[in-house]
């Protein structure tokens, strides 16, 4: 729970510091040679990792400096990310999570009845902007999704939202201005209606496998 709450709360916190320190060291940052960008980069995994910043704000920031050459690089970090959460949730849980969940003979056969949805799901929760990136790295770990399995549906889930951040941040006069309208023009695009529409269809799922048992 302790763990769940930090990468709910620490990413939020660190980005508004972050985006202060980035529109007082945008000149900087601009002038970075590509050794520096890729240390850069390897930071900006283990941040993503350990929930220390959110996938959004990273999309954000190399969408802006990189434009579109960025979009490669950040599935790449996303999938390293991914390995990272789901490696430091294995190692603070050991499926205790799991098993007390398993006692319950009712949660027990849902979660099997959505076993062969977890693509699906993880795919879903990745696409909503509800379920942050380090959260449901926890979540889906300790429910016992398969590594592969979180990679891929979690990458293929999360592409939408990236391209629309990377749209939006190279098409940005400066960094503040990035963050000033992202969320405006986030809820009036269409990405937004589509992770509405994705926490429907996974709250759909999740009710069906309870029905049915």
């Amino acid at each position: 729970m302790i763990y769940g709450l930090y990468t709910g709360l620490m990413p939020v916190l660190m980005a508004s510091a972050a985006t202060v320190w980035l529109y007082h060291n945008t000149v900087a940052i601009q002038n970075l040679s590509a050794l520096q960008w890729l240390f850069g980069g390897f930071l900006a995994v283990l941040a993503m990792g350990f929930s220390i910043i959110p996938t959004s704000f990273v999309a954000l920031v190399a969408g802006y400096f990189w434009a579109w050459n960025s979009l490669p690089f950040l599935v790449i970090s996303y999938a390293l990310a991914t390995c990272i959460g789901f490696y430091i949730s294995q190692k603070i849980d050991s499926h205790k999570v799991l098993v007390e969940i398993n006692k319950n003979s009712k949660t027990k056969a849902v979660l099997g009845k959505l076993e062969s949805e977890q693509f699906k799901i993880v795919a879903l929760a990745r696409l909503s902007p509800v379920f942050p990136f380090g959260i449901s790295n926890v979540v889906f770990t300790y429910l016992g999704v398969p590594l592969p399995k979180l990679l891929a549906a979690g990458v293929l889930g999360m592409l939408p939202r990236t391209i629309f951040m990377v749209w939006l941040a190279s098409n940005s006069q400066n960094i503040q201005q990035i963050f000033q309208s992202n969320w405006q023009q986030y809820l009036q695009s269409p990405i937004f209606y589509v992770g509405i529409v994705s926490v429907i269809a996974l709250f759909f799922l999740v009710y069906r496998a309870y029905k049915s048992v």
